[in-house]
């Protein structure tokens, strides 16, 4: 075509062999391919990243407002020991179907857990920070904490009674360890599909410049 005898002349004035020129469109696909899947691959980690966050955040904070909401924890009676042992029972139950979560923690007015996924704090003291509903009226956010799990990403939903009165906190809580042992798990899938794709991109341009030197 007319493309390639303008290669062609280019060449018979720079006296570039047909190899040279084979290596020339090599060098240039192969920059092209590498900076492409450099762009992608890093955006696209990017965007995975905010968009997995995001997802993180929403789950927590479902989780939390679902177990508020529960009449365990807004009916009446929720100081009787059997409530108390079914109540347990019931948030160990869904814990255990969750693998986002790994703490559920329901700490009341007063400032004691009512609840744990370690049972050994259940009925003690919370010394944490308190949740600040005041500025965040929805009633429940998510935010970077540190507990007796260690650093974690924890959501926060109010606990109203049939009255409509404060009278606990429901903490949803994934551990920061575990956040980013994800994220590695991601980045690896990343940077192996990009390498994966930059393998079958230098394949094709092999070919490409070797039908290149042919023409020539």
């Amino acid at each position: 075509g007319e493309g390639m005898k303008a290669v062609k002349q280019m060449a018979d004035r720079q006296r570039i062999s047909p190899k040279g020129i084979q290596k020339m469109f090599f060098r240039t696909q192969l920059i092209l391919i590498l900076s492409l899947a450099l762009i992608l691959g890093i955006a696209g980690t990017l965007i995975n990243i905010h968009f997995e966050t995001e997802k993180r955040d929403q789950n927590l904070q479902n989780v939390a407002e679902a177990i508020a909401q529960s009449p365990m924890l807004t009916g009446k009676g929720t100081s009787d020991v059997e409530n108390q042992e079914i109540f347990s029972e019931y948030l160990d139950t869904l814990k255990d179907t969750l693998d986002d979560i790994d703490v559920i923690s329901v700490v009341n007015k007063d400032g004691i857990r009512m609840y744990h996924s370690n049972h050994a704090l259940i009925g003690t003291k919370y010394d944490g920070n308190m949740p600040d509903f005041k500025s965040n009226e929805d009633g429940y956010y998510a935010v970077d904490e540190s507990g007796p799990s260690g650093s974690q990403r924890r959501a926060y939903a109010a606990v109203y009674n049939e009255d409509g009165e404060y009278v606990g906190v429901v903490m949803a809580i994934m551990l920061t360890k575990n956040i980013k042992t994800e994220t590695a798990q991601m980045l690896f899938i990343f940077l192996l599909i990009t390498v994966v794709a930059i393998l079958i991109e230098l394949i094709i341009a092999g070919e490409l410049s070797g039908k290149v030197k042919k023409s020539l």
